[in-house]
């Protein structure tokens, strides 16, 4: 393959692949089913009744939910001030109609989920002689006259290039699906011998001099079937271009954990093998159920064919007109399957599903055993950790992508009274409780409600004196 991966990203490659498979709901992003992936095949079990076995477990949404629920949180932001050509597209910044609030959602589920997303700004494709020319061009409602954002997923950013230790990138280089391989009217064309490469690699560099001065490139190339080279492609450049005064490449890596560029750590990738055991267990437990949820016609006494000296049973046929003539001595009854490992696989069930929603940092679930005031409150507090860092890196990102804007159109960054963006993360733990006046508790003990021991403890607690001993 002519396009190489970075070091970092090949050995993270099985569990980003892993984590993206719990979010498809144990499938791929084309798709493509991956539960055989997930669920291995028994030892002499037939190909069919794996087949089916397969067929019928049906993954839950649980992580993908999990996951929604943490950036529900994290979307109660608020920017202070925008510039005046973004405030203008707030509504279609990337060029495919999507709103600067649910880009920026986006954003945080991928970081959730992968541990961390590029989020970069292109520059305008139509680029005028003068700014006379742009501004009608603006004027005109010309979109491709302004920078989009772009948004691209983990294991997309195939490959950069750090220039020093603790530095950003002078060139990366990421993937995206072409276009007209996605078109509705290349489905009804005829077959081709080699069909178009479904990706295209884009490229952006820093070039310190060249035929257009000092600036970044930004090229464009795609795979064509090449039967004479080794790995049997070959790329082909579809475009190329070069954009002057650009200093610093403008793509900033949104970590999860602010890690280094091309780094950062899966948050919840203990959660997504949590999925899978659930995933597998709930397999197993179904299948328990459909080998046992009918019982067991067991015919006694019958050695041949009804009572002859042969060696195999007449099968026996049941109907709601069938009549079972039996020999004398012999017996036919329905007999219930005791099943006693159904037990065992419910409750594993069970563990496994309290497991998943501590690793969830569920504070308070609706299902599943009941903890204590403080297991709840310190599940809420460290909910509130991860959702606190995740807000500081969401306000960070944003203001260096305000500045790669501004800097790409030329026009003078908004100085707002604070930090660009705010993101207001209310604390989890639920409202501690009114405690009881004296008055009230007096009454209670009047009535028998709590003792008289009750009392005393609970008025040693308040004042702060230790009970008297007896």
């Amino acid at each position: 393959m002519p396009i190489s991966l970075h070091p970092t990203l090949a050995a993270l490659l099985p569990r980003l692949q892993l984590v993206q498979d719990c979010w498809h709901l144990l499938a791929n992003s084309n798709g493509l089913d991956r539960r055989e992936h997930y669920l291995p095949r028994g030892e002499r079990e037939p190909e069919s009744a794996y087949r089916r076995r397969a067929e019928t477990a049906l993954p839950s949404g649980f992580f993908r939910d999990a996951l929604r629920t943490f950036a529900g949180m994290l979307a109660s932001s608020h920017w202070r001030e925008l510039p005046a050509s973004l405030q203008a597209v707030i509504s279609d910044v990337d060029g495919c109609g999507t709103d600067l609030g649910v880009f920026l959602e986006a954003a945080d589920l991928l970081v959730l989920r992968d541990g961390a997303a590029l989020v970069g700004v292109i520059p305008p494709v139509h680029l005028w002689p003068s700014e006379g020319d742009r501004q009608q061009a603006l004027r005109n409602g010309d979109r491709l006259s302004l920078p989009r954002l772009l948004l691209i997923e983990r294991g997309d950013v195939l490959h950069w290039h750090l220039p020093g230790n603790h530095a950003l990138p002078d060139a990366i280089t990421w993937r995206e699906r072409r276009p007209d391989a996605l078109s509705p009217s290349n489905q009804t064309a005829p077959p081709q011998d080699h069909p178009p490469h479904p990706w295209q690699y884009l490229t952006t560099s820093l070039v310190g001099d060249g035929p257009g001065g000092a600036g970044m490139e930004l090229s464009t190339e795609t795979l064509v079937a090449d039967p004479q080279a080794p790995s049997g492609w070959r790329t082909q450049r579809l475009d190329q271009r070069h954009y002057r005064g650009i200093n610093q490449l403008p793509a900033i890596w949104y970590a999860s954990h602010g890690a280094a560029f091309g780094e950062g750590e899966l948050p919840h990738l203990g959660l997504a093998h949590q999925y899978l055991n659930h995933f597998r267990c709930q397999s197993d437990y179904q299948e328990l159920l459909y080998r046992t949820a009918l019982p067991v016609g067991v015919r006694t006494g019958v050695q041949g064919p009804m009572g002859g000296a042969g060696s195999a049973g007449e099968p026996v046929v049941l109907g709601p007109n069938s009549v079972i003539d039996l020999p004398e001595g012999a017996s036919f009854q329905f007999v219930e399957i005791q099943a006693r490992s159904l037990a065992e696989h419910r409750a594993w069930l069970e563990s496994l599903d309290q497991g998943m929603r501590r690793d969830a940092l569920i504070p308070a679930a609706a299902q599943g055993a009941p903890r204590t005031a403080m297991e709840i409150s310190m599940a809420a507090s460290q909910a509130y950790a991860l959702l606190q860092s995740q807000a500081i890196q969401k306000a960070s990102m944003f203001s260096s992508l305000l500045q790669h804007w501004c800097a790409i159109t030329g026009e003078a960054l908004p100085v707002p009274e604070g930090p660009a963006l705010t993101v207001e993360i209310s604390p989890l733990a639920p409202a501690p409780k009114p405690q009881p006046t004296v008055s009230e508790m007096l009454q209670l003990q009047e009535r028998g409600i709590i003792s008289e021991q009750a009392l005393r403890q609970w008025l040693g607690d308040l004042a702060g004196i230790a009970p008297a001993s007896a």
